[in-house]
């Protein structure tokens, strides 16, 4: 996993040697601010030579100027280059949300998902900058102030240096819970911004059923889980830091003593022992501050890990090798023998389904819930994969040709429209990014929504707020058929695309709808038996079978399943 978290480091290479390059620079400032002050003890004071220390006082003052600009780099490009690979990563985890197919939406909460592209990544950024300025910083200043000090004393500089290492590892060797500890925080942290989309995105319903106390109580039981999580986490932490504090105290004490015991010895001046105190404390201020951020490393080296099980979610539903556009489609479709089920089990929804659309004819699927109607039509444009069979499209096979191709030539007017934050000629615009204006309004034309949209004060500029608030239900269906004529498809598929909206308003759709089936192939999923009267053919599902086929009058001669149904949606109406 190491090498793949280096791989985002590549594209930035330059601003990587900038930053690290300043985190030399002012690493080695602090490295000489000892020498100065041990040759201003040991020779300067004596012989009382104060124009030499203005000098040197004067160079410091210099080394520090430049000593706060370094900082500042390594601050400013520092985060930016965090931040760049924050961005890139981001940019990846969005382009593979794009390409998994809808199982894994059905099986991944949003909230969950969210959080991995947010937080998740903000904490790994962080990792990816902090963490190497830190091991450079620490790394050079350890292996200089070693060179340096030996210089004044070999034995107990390495003793000390041993002395000092053994407490690092028994830092990190403390710390080895904290990466379970966080790992189960950024769970935790997952679960709690899913809940709080949830409730925040229907927070309409919650009022409705005045549901506010169950709601406040249902978030007070996670938020009590997100403490504990905390609690785990830091308490890992606290134990980490408390041998931290007491290590580096250690460090000192017997720095102070070795220093005393070879002043009295003689092999020390005052001044040497000056700078051997100082360098030790330069050195363990670095390695106290690399400890204290290992929090930050836990945080994002969990945040890595849940981007990295992202990324490796396969793929289950791609071009295949040798896959081909579907060109020129005029729209017979054909379901030979097609079996289904979904979820890791694949329980069987679809049992050998076989049907056969003519180019040009409407097919309505009719029959209970759960009999397999909107299945079919979300295998149709691969949104999920069939078990066995097959799926033709003007005799080519839906697995043999690519993805886009075969999804831009079908149209899908679904029940529950999806309407996005924006204006409302953006949203139109989506089923044709690069429609010109002309375009957007001969398309809403077309819906019979033009007029509305122009007696807004702002016209196809009209924000429509998040989900489309502002809009009726019958707006926003108008808006998604506007988005099929800017496509033009030649295969529609309509999946109860009135069943939400009041009789009067279906009727006003069901004109636009028959305008938008006008010479396409359309698969029609009916809610409603009287919205197909007019259809070439009507099959009745039951259980993921074919129970019947044929026209609306043909079916009512029958005593079926289809007479049934359309008797008791009589009944209903009533």
């Amino acid at each position: 996993m190491l090498k793949e978290f280096i791989k985002y480091y590549k594209p930035h290479k330059k601003r990587m040697i900038v930053v690290l390059t300043m985190v030399v620079l002012f690493s080695l400032v602090e490295l000489s601010i000892p020498i100065f002050t041990r040759t201003i003890l040991n020779d300067l004071i004596p012989t009382k030579d104060l124009a030499t220390i203005l000098k040197i006082t004067g160079l410091l003052v210099v080394l520090l100027v430049f000593y706060a600009v370094f900082h500042y780099m390594v601050g400013y490009h520092g985060h930016m280059w965090g931040i760049s690979i924050e961005k890139d990563m981001r940019l990846k985890a969005f382009e593979k949300l794009q390409m998994l197919s809808f199982d894994y939406y059905d099986n991944n909460k949003t909230g969950i998902i969210m959080t991995r592209l947010t937080s998740d990544l903000h904490q790994v950024a962080e990792l990816a900058h902090h963490g190497i300025e830190e091991v450079v910083s620490v790394s050079l200043m350890l292996i200089l102030g070693y060179i340096y000090l030996i210089q004044l004393n070999f034995l107990v500089t390495t003793l000390l240096f041993i002395l000092f290492l053994i407490s690092m590892s028994a830092l990190l060797f403390s710390r080895r819970n904290m990466i379970s500890g966080f790992r189960r925080l950024r769970k935790e942290h997952a679960q709690i911004n899913s809940r709080l989309e949830g409730s925040i995105s229907g927070i309409r319903l919650t009022r409705a059923f005045t549901n506010e106390d169950f709601e406040v109580e249902k978030f007070r039981q996670d938020n009590e889980i997100y403490i504990d999580a905390y609690k785990n986490a830091y308490h890992a932490l606290g134990s980490a830091n408390a041998m931290n504090q007491f290590f580096v105290q250690f460090i000192n004490v017997s720095v102070l003593l070795a220093g005393a015991f070879l002043v009295i010895n003689g092999d020390f001046t005052s001044g040497d022992m000056f700078a051997y105190f100082i360098y030790f404390s330069m050195l363990v201020g670095p390695v106290r501050k690399l400890m204290t951020m290992l929090e930050t490393f836990q945080q994002g080296w969990a945040g890595f890990e849940r981007f990295q099980e992202l990324m490796h979610e396969p793929i289950r539903i791609k071009d295949s090798k040798n896959a081909y556009p579907l060109d020129s489609v005029k729209g017979d479709i054909r379901f030979e023998d097609v079996s289904f089920g979904y979820g890791k089990d694949k329980n069987t929804v679809l049992n050998k389904f076989t049907l056969d659309i003519k180019q040009g004819e409407l097919v309505a699927l009719v029959g209970p819930s759960g009999a397999g109607k909107t299945t079919v039509a979300q295998l149709l444009p691969r949104f999920y994969d069939i078990k066995s069979g097959s799926i033709y499209i003007d005799d080519h096979d839906i697995q043999d040709v690519t993805l886009n191709s075969l999804r831009h030539n079908i149209g899908y007017v679904q029940q529950d429209v999806t309407i996005f934050w924006g204006t409302i000629e953006d949203n139109i615009a989506y089923g044709k990014p690069s429609a010109n204006r002309k375009e957007i309004i001969e398309a809403a034309k077309r819906a019979k929504i033009h007029d509305f949209i122009e007696s807004l004060p702002n016209g196809y500029n009209t924000m429509v707020g998040e989900r489309g608030v502002m809009l009726s239900g019958g707006q926003k269906q108008r808006i998604s058929i506007a988005r099929i004529f800017l496509r033009d498809p030649q295969i529609l598929i309509l999946d109860e695309a009135t069943s939400a909206l009041d009789n009067i308003t279906e009727a006003e759709i069901q004109e636009s709808i028959e305008l938008l089936t006008e010479g396409r192939t359309v698969l029609a999923i009916a809610h409603r038996l009287s919205t197909i009267h007019h259809a070439n053919k009507i099959v009745v599902m039951g259980e993921g079978e074919i129970l019947q086929v044929g026209r609306h009058e043909e079916l009512l001669n029958e005593n079926g399943h289809y007479k049934e149904l359309y008797e008791a949606s009589k009944k209903t109406l009533t």
